[in-house]
């Protein structure tokens, strides 16, 4: 990601969560927030073996980056909110 720090960033697409996220959560200000959804399929969404591995390292290195503070919510096709440190 070029440019400035963001203060607030989505991560919806594989680039900023499955291939790139170290790159979007170097990209976050101190205290910036970042969203990341479809982390658990909604009913009657099949997810193949492999991107269910992909979401699962998204979830670890979210939940226990030691840059972040981030918490996993039970909303939707669920959702880790996480903020820089």
């Amino acid at each position: 990601m070029a440019g400035q720090p963001f203060d607030l960033t989505f991560a919806d697409a594989r680039a900023g969560k499955q291939v790139g996220l170290e790159r979007t959560i170097a990209a976050l200000n101190p205290r910036g927030v970042l969203l990341v959804d479809d982390m658990v399929p909604l009913p009657g969404v099949t997810w193949d073996e492999e991107f269910v591995r992909r979401q699962e390292g998204v979830r670890q290195t979210l939940l226990n980056h030691d840059r972040l503070v981030a918490v996993e919510l039970a909303h939707g096709s669920g959702v880790i909110l996480a903020t820089a440190r």
